[in-house]
Formats: C-alpha cells, structure tokens, sequence
C-alpha cells in the first residue's frame, strides 16, 4: 500500500510506465513457460560506475565498518568502469533503449564522468542516478546537459541532527543547499528532470517521518522514498552460506576464508521502535500529499515488523523475481552479476564480452534457471525483488 498523491501523470511518465508493466508482464508470461528466459537484452541496465566514495556512512554495505568495499585490497576499491566499455554498452542497447540505472560509490567520483555525460547527451536513455547529492553544485552544468531524460535520487537519511549523525557532519546542510537549488532552476525550466529523495529509516527517524515528508512537499522535491533498511540476520546469513555451496559452488566466487556480501546488511531498527513506525506510516497513510510518497518495499501494515525485524518471507507475497530475466548488474570491476546486491553471484565481466554474449551466456542461464524454482533465504531483502517481480 502506497500513500496517496496529488499528482498526475504527465505523458512521458505515463508511456514509461507503459513500458514497464508490459515487459514485466511478457517476461512473466515467458518465465512461467520457460524458467531460462530472458529478454533479448536487457530491458534495464544497472552499471555501478566506481567503488570510490567522498562518505563513509554508517549503515551502508559498501562502506560501512562492515561493508564489503572495506573487505577489497586498495587496488580493487579504486574500480571504475572503462569509458570505452561505457560507450559499447550503449552501443549494444541502442535498439531497445535499455534504461539506465547508475550508481557507486558516489557517481559524481567517477575519473570520467564528464566524457559519460557526453555519451548520455548523445544516446539518451531514461537514466536514474543515486547520489549523495553533495557534488551536485560541482557537477551543475554537466547534470543541466541529460537533465530532461535524467531522475536524480538523492540520499538523506534525517533532518541535520539524524542525517549528520549516519552521513557525516555538514552534509545535511550541503545536501539540502543543492536540492533547493535544484528545484529553483526546475521552476525555471532550466533543470527538466526529476529530483527525488531517498531516506533509509533509523531509529533515529522512526517518529519524524511525517515531518520529514511535510518538509519536502514544502521544498517541492518530485517524490520522497522512505526505505526500510535491507537487514540480513546473521540466522539468514549463515543459512544462504549453505544455500550458496550446495546449489552455486561451481559459481567458485566465495573465498573459504572471506565472508560473502550477504553478511554485510546489519544495520537494522530497534524493535522497541517497531510500534512507533506502524504509527508514523499510518499517519502518513491517513492523508493526500502535493507531492509523491514511495515506502520501499510496500509493505502492508501487518508486514512491517516481520520485514524490519529481518524475516526471510517476502513482503506483498512475492514469490518470482524477474529482474534476473529483464536487468542487467554491472559492477565497478566489470564483473556482471546476476542479483546486484551480492557480488558472489557473477556471471561474466562486460569487459571479456558483449552484453547479448554475457546475457545468454551459459552461466547465467544456468541460475535463472536454479533461482526460478524458488526464492533463495536472501531475496526478501533486496529491493529488485519488489520492483522487478511479483
């Protein structure tokens, strides 16, 4: 269930939706039929550009104290896709007009981010970007060149005191300074895309919610997501380490003496809390806003202790996963891989082959296959689940 919105949809908003329930209802129809399939190339491509990043924020699993980027050697972490792979991906998407989803590390650190922007002005796709917003004012002009094709996501986990207190001190204020610039030049014209914020919930935010909504329907930011941190038990954790050497050994991607990724999702709320938020969201439930509202997954009110509190059932009763089917995860190093938040799952790098090679590739054939049997102990904690399957 999702809070009620003012807003309309506008032709183009209404024309990508289109697109993306008719290609998640033919890869349905496809993957019932057949648990291999996939689309001729991918419908969307998500391509982390480099691990680097200017923040260290306490609950994120790339960097955080037990993030696996802190797990690299130092050469691994400075990873950034090469510009001429980035170029012959969109090459080899051009027909389909795969969208673009791109993230890091914080994009904005990316060595050749102006020469990317060029590629993007040239071939323009629908093109989500995840940032931290706080380069945004350093990367202006170049953001202004794919602004009417472009959603930009930025993160902000509080007012100052909470998101400061995750992200860093003076980012709140950076961050909030970049945004209302954002907005003024949109009311201009002269910025055209979307400007979105994303709030992962802390027990610090658990009863500001509401305000933090009222906050930015004031701002007039496009939409607001509030994400339920993606918490993986270490009972779940331990359970997948069996899933993954009885059913991916021959993946041969986890190191006996390493750790997978999957143990890395720890931050997770207080359930002293948990009543406090089924509060707070059906307050926020109880009323239309002028701008819109997205909880990450949605979750029904029932569902969001079991969820927050790190239960393997799937919220909204999810049972399929299609992104396997219609999405391409490319990461920092090149490695493509199958679930984009566990690396273990690599399937070929983009840089060894083409993307319609790597798509039908064997390897990857060979774990939709496994996973269209049946969800792993993991999946209901990773946000494809809920955007891309059903």
């Amino acid at each position: 269930m999702q809070p009620k919105t003012k807003i309309k949809f506008d032709e183009e908003s209404f024309n990508r939706l289109k697109r993306t329930i008719r290609n998640m209802s033919v890869t349905d129809k496809e993957r019932h039929m057949n648990t291999k399939y996939a689309t001729e190339v991918p419908d969307e491509v998500g391509i982390q550009l480099t691990y680097k990043c200017n923040l260290r924020c306490k609950h994120c699993f790339e960097w955080s104290e037990d993030g696996f980027c802190t797990k690299l050697d130092k050469e691994e972490q400075l990873s950034e896709i090469d510009i001429d792979v980035l170029q012959r991906i969109f090459d080899e998407t051009k027909e389909r007009k795969s969208n673009m989803y791109i993230w890091g590390g914080e994009p904005f650190c990316y060595s050749n981010w102006d020469k990317f922007v060029d590629i993007l002005s040239k071939d323009k796709r629908w093109t989500v970007l995840c940032t931290n917003g706080t380069m945004i004012d350093k990367k202006l002009d170049s953001i202004l060149k794919i602004s009417d094709t472009l959603a930009l996501l930025i993160s902000l986990d509080g007012f100052q005191v909470e998101n400061d207190n995750v992200r860093g001190k003076g980012t709140f204020n950076k961050v909030i300074e970049n945004i209302k610039m954002l907005v003024d030049l949109k009311k201009k014209g002269i910025y055209k895309g979307e400007i979105s914020v994303n709030c992962v919930i802390t027990d610090e935010m658990v009863d500001k919610l509401y305000d933090f909504m009222e906050y930015f329907e004031e701002i007039g930011v496009n939409t607001v997501y509030f994400c339920f941190p993606w918490y993986i038990p270490e009972e779940t954790a331990d359970k997948m380490d069996i899933y993954f050497k009885e059913n991916f050994a021959w993946l041969n991607t986890l190191d006996e003496k390493g750790t997978a990724s999957w143990h890395s999702y720890t931050y997770s709320l207080n359930s002293d809390l948990i009543d406090t938020l089924e509060k707070e969201l059906e307050k926020i439930n109880n009323r239309v806003w002028k701008i819109r509202i997205r909880i990450q997954p949605a979750v029904e009110p029932d569902e969001i202790r079991p969820f927050a509190m790190g239960e393997e059932l799937p919220a909204q009763n999810r049972t399929t996963c299609l992104a396997m089917s219609n999405r391409m995860n490319i990461e920092a190093n090149g490695n493509v891989v199958m679930c984009k938040m566990f690396p273990e799952f690599k399937v070929g790098n983009i840089n060894e082959g083409t993307v319609k090679e790597i798509w039908h590739n064997d390897t990857i054939t060979k774990c939709r296959e496994k996973i269209g049997c049946g969800l792993m102990p993991i999946c209901s904690k990773c946000i494809l689940l809920y955007l891309h399957g059903k």
